[in-house]
Parts: C-alpha cells; structure tokens; sequence
C-alpha cells in the first residue's frame, strides 16, 4: 500500500511542476532495485534554470511526502530519491552558483567514492554551503507538502488505481500518464 501511493505522490507531483520532466508511466511492480516506479520521459536539454533544478528535485520528494501525508511515517523507500535531492542541492550550491549567500563560485565536487583531500574553500564557507543545502532542500520539501496537501485527493486516486490493478493481477500494474491524468480522475 505505502508503495502505491509513494508512486502516486511522484505521479501528481510531476503532473503540477511546470518544469518537471512529463511522466511516462506508473508502476508497483517491484523492478531491479525499486519496489515500483513513475518513469519520466526526460528531455533534451543540456541547460537547466533554478526553477527547472528545483521543481525537479520537488518531483523526486513527491513520494517520501506522500508517506509523510497518508501513512503519517516514512520508510526507506525514498533513500535514492533523497540521494538524488542532495546531489542536486549540492551542485546547484557548490557547482553552479546558485546561492545568493555565496555568490558567483563554483567549486568541484568529488566524484562518488573519491576524497576531497584539500578544499579549495575555508571552514566558515563549507558551513555555509552546508546550511546553503540544507535552506534549498527544506524549501523543496515545504512546496512538495503544500502541493501535494492541496492535491490529496488526486494522490488517494491514483494510489487506490495503482492498487486495484495489483490485486487484480494486471500485470504489469502499470498505467499511462494520460490514464492517470487528473483532466481523467476528476469529472
């Protein structure tokens, strides 16, 4: 049930950010590491805005604050989300100077595995980029909540969808994004 609507808060997160990549289709039918899936249809860009970075990271909260909302707890199924949020934080902090409170720098992050033997920076910016981080995720995560408060019943819809063709053995359980559009759920 938790897996329904953490996909279904993807789904209706997805469908209401202006800048998030359209949705493609929706699935609990467990696949390689995830227990379910809201596949994007990515575009074709090499540039990104703030606006585009940060609706995007709002895309990938939706399932975590869709627990929070409906299930009143969280498990660990948003951890890649939560990954994926602070990569993008980070960069958008440390890599493309898009903090206001630090300025026009950029510093390389290193790559997964890798040290960071000497940071280029002092101990009161990393602080800052820290908090910097914490400000953009925190603000993400608050939009994400208001969103999907005022769109719960699109949620509840889709995540009783996804869970009625589970029980009924569809399988895949799998719908488009145009089945699921809330233009279809909502007369």
């Amino acid at each position: 049930m938790t897996v329904a609507y953490h996909e279904a808060g993807h789904a209706v997160e997805g469908w209401f950010l202006e800048h998030a990549d359209p949705l493609l289709k929706v699935s609990i039918v467990p696949r390689l590491k995830g227990l379910g899936y809201a596949q994007c249809l990515p575009r074709e860009q090499y540039l990104y805005t703030q606006e585009q970075l940060f609706d995007h990271m709002c895309a990938m909260l939706g399932g975590r604050v869709a627990e929070q909302l409906f299930f009143r707890r969280v498990t660990t199924g948003a951890q890649d989300d939560l990954r994926k949020v602070t990569q993008s934080a980070c960069a958008q902090i440390v890599q493309f100077g898009m903090s206001e409170k630090l300025g026009q720098v950029s510093f390389d992050l290193p790559r997964p595995g890798e040290a960071l033997v000497e940071k280029p920076f002092s101990e009161a910016t990393a602080q800052l980029m820290d908090e910097e981080v914490r400000r953009l995720i925190g603000s993400a995560h608050a939009h994400t909540l208001d969103l999907l408060t005022r769109c719960g019943e699109q949620v509840d819809k889709v995540g009783r969808r996804l869970l009625e063709a589970s029980r009924w053995g569809r399988i895949p359980a799998l719908f488009t994004a145009q089945s699921l559009h809330p233009s279809v759920l909502i007369p």
